[in-house]
């Protein structure tokens, strides 16, 4: 298949695709991520990400191993990133290079926590920032604990329509309010992280963090028709 360098991507692609056609513009956009994710991270990431877009979503569920659709996934180690791109879906943005990028700093156990940095640089899911997702979801579901989310059994049991927008808005929270050096000795913690690593780290207590937290997003406003019509999508 025929691909194209840049300075730090290698993008793969079948002739005569989407892809194909739109190559050079998507080549800037992940650029542009991959500059924004490391100068907020403070990293330098040498190798280069290599690219391979696929047609569909049931063509990227079978190279990861499973009989479902999925839009991408990241390789770590082989600095490999399979995505779609068709007309109706175009998995591009930061979410996956952040992924490759960040375990230069490490690999921590928590899905919440990995997931969550990459929501931060995506800002969005299904177009609407993640804040707003957060507060109808809290406002929706009063149970819904952050400190229960760490744990990968509980983050996996929901939704990831839940618990991406979720993550993305808390890991936004705490760098925004206690800076990305902080967040980034969360993301120096290789397992799931307790309340006395918060507690350290941000001198509170994840529950005290849950808190303020969902405080702070209880004033973020939406439009509750908007996120029902895209739900039932």
């Amino acid at each position: 298949m025929p691909s194209y360098t840049t300075e730090h991507y290698v993008f793969t692609y079948k002739e005569g695709t989407l892809a194909a056609k739109d190559i050079r513009k998507v080549s800037k956009i992940q650029e542009k991520c991959f500059a924004r994710i490391c100068s907020t991270l403070k990293v330098d990431f040498t190798e280069k990400i290599n690219y391979f877009f696929l047609d569909s979503a049931e063509e990227v569920g079978k190279l990861y191993g499973i009989n479902e659709p999925i839009n991408g996934f990241a390789i770590w180690g082989e600095n490999k990133i399979y995505a779609v791109y068709n007309d109706k879906i175009k998995c591009i943005g930061p979410h996956e290079d952040a992924h490759l990028i960040s375990f230069v700093i490490n690999n921590p156990k928590s899905n919440f926590i990995v997931e969550g940095l990459a929501m931060y640089f995506d800002e969005k899911w299904w177009g609407l920032d993640n804040d707003v997702w957060a507060s109808y979801y809290k406002a929706n579901n009063k149970d819904l604990s952050i400190s229960n989310l760490l744990n990968n059994e509980e983050f996996d049991n929901l939704n990831c329509e839940i618990t991406y927008p979720i993550a993305g808005s808390f890991v936004k929270y705490l760098i925004n309010r206690f800076g990305v050096d902080k967040f980034i000795q969360l993301y120096q913690i290789t397992e799931v992280p307790d309340s006395n690593d918060f507690k350290k780290i941000f001198h509170y207590t994840i529950q005290e963090l849950e808190s303020l937290f969902y405080q702070e997003i209880s004033n973020v406003n939406y439009d509750l028709q908007e996120i029902k019509l895209l739900l039932e999508q």
